[in-house]
């Protein structure tokens, strides 16, 4: 102990707590990686069931203790599948509905976020409490009130329902836009004013192209929204031939009597391979995007 009152620590005692510390790094470090570890397997194996069931042989699908591997592997499987249905039909219409509700959210989502977020007018934080309000109320309670103003409109047994709320903003799209706009510098917008910069074109050519991850946030959410949706086609299609491919699984299910599970499985997987394959070429930006817009409130 020194003359202030301080321990004074030995090479080896000061050599022994770095030690320590790097130990319980890593050990913190190997916890939290075992945790997710065990979490993306669990996570996976729904997945692998899918993909295992839609390759066996009808007598594997209900056996127990359950076959994981198939023996044989019988992808004539998927060619069943594709023709028992017209899926390459409800595909189509499905990337129709998708593309033209991410064209959507894409075109309405970064103005409203940008008059929320660079713009000063009386009542805007209010508007925006209330527009962040109408994420708390369920689908199922506005459902009925949708379907009798579109029912007006004459839009029912068609894809409009499903394509044209997506052109007036959602609410946490918005949201995300905004928390974002609000991490790029006010002094970029007000640099680019005084070189006689108009808003649209600071919009255009100066904030869009930096809210690019937070662009593909919304794409992959609304991409995934639309090609999974059930109940919306379920109420306002009753077309076989609008039909997407959520409401096709189900008439293939309902159309034969007896569920032939691989053949089920077999297409399920062809529905879930775009999503997957999409995230897997959006995931470095999707994750940017979430990450960046939390930073600023």
């Amino acid at each position: 102990m020194d003359r202030t009152g301080h321990t004074i620590l030995t090479r080896a005692q000061i050599d022994y707590r770095k030690r320590l510390h790097r130990l319980k790094w890593f050990l913190g470090r190997l916890g939290i990686h075992l945790i997710l570890g065990l979490l993306g397997i669990s996570w996976l194996v729904p997945f692998f069931w899918l993909v295992s069931t839609s390759l066996k042989v009808d007598s594997q699908v209900m056996r127990y203790p359950p076959v994981w591997i198939p023996r044989p592997v019988d992808w004539h499987n998927y060619v069943e599948a594709v023709q028992a249905i017209p899926f390459f039909l409800y595909v189509r219409n499905t990337l129709i509905i998708t593309i033209l509700s991410c064209l959507g959210a894409l075109l309405s989502c970064p103005l409203a976020a940008y008059g929320f977020s660079r713009f000063r007018w009386p009542g805007r934080d209010l508007l925006f409490v209330i527009t962040l309000g109408t994420m708390m109320i369920p689908y199922q309670v506005t459902m009925i009130p949708l379907f009798l103003v579109f029912n007006a409109l004459k839009w029912t047994n068609s894809w409009l329902p499903l394509i044209v709320p997506s052109f007036f903003g959602g609410a946490f799209y918005i949201f995300l836009l905004r928390q974002f706009f609000l991490t790029i510098p006010l002094e970029l917008s007000d640099a680019a004013t005084i070189d006689g910069a108009s808003e649209a074109r600071i919009f255009i050519q100066i904030l869009l192209p930096l809210c690019r991850p937070a662009l593909a946030v919304i794409l992959l959410f609304e991409s995934l929204s639309r090609w999974t949706d059930f109940l919306g086609p379920l109420i306002y299609l009753n077309r076989e031939e609008l039909f997407t491919v959520s409401l096709g699984l189900q008439a293939f299910i309902m159309q034969r009597g007896t569920t032939n599970w691989a053949l089920l499985m077999a297409a399920s997987t062809l529905t879930t391979l775009p999503i997957v394959i999409l995230f897997i070429f959006t995931q470095r930006t999707f994750i940017e995007g979430i990450a960046l817009t939390g930073i600023k409130g």
